[in-house]
């Protein structure tokens, strides 16, 4: 009777093990799917006006930066620098909100609902 009970109590130890192990592949692959998300983000913004464009990456890094011909005619050099500044913080607000938005969604279900 014991070695019944022994198999029984071995086989639910290896579905558990199973289960934890399935869970642990698929979080794993949720992280992977995550680090390339983050690796490959760009977040642009645009100047109210339209005149100013940036664009950062995931580390906050200012990685493209586009000016309109009306920015630097029309504008002195202070304003444009402000305008410019404005623009990449922006963008890095929104990079910090890409990112949050992709940590949130990549939880699993247990963590997420906790949240």
């Amino acid at each position: 009777m014991t070695e019944t009970a022994d198999r029984v109590a071995n086989q639910a130890l290896r579905n558990d093990l199973e289960d934890v192990y399935g869970r642990y592949e698929e979080l794993r692959s949720g992280v992977d799917e995550l680090q390339r998300s983050i690796a490959t983000m760009r977040v642009s913004a645009a100047s109210p006006d339209g005149a100013v464009h940036a664009t950062v990456n995931a580390d906050g890094d200012l990685i493209g930066l586009r000016l309109d011909q009306h920015a630097c005619r029309e504008w002195n050099v202070d304003t444009l620098a402000r305008v410019i500044v404005e623009t990449v913080q922006h963008a890095s607000a929104g990079k910090h909100r890409q990112v949050e938005h992709l940590v949130t969604t990549h939880r699993p279900p247990d963590e997420a609902a906790a949240a």
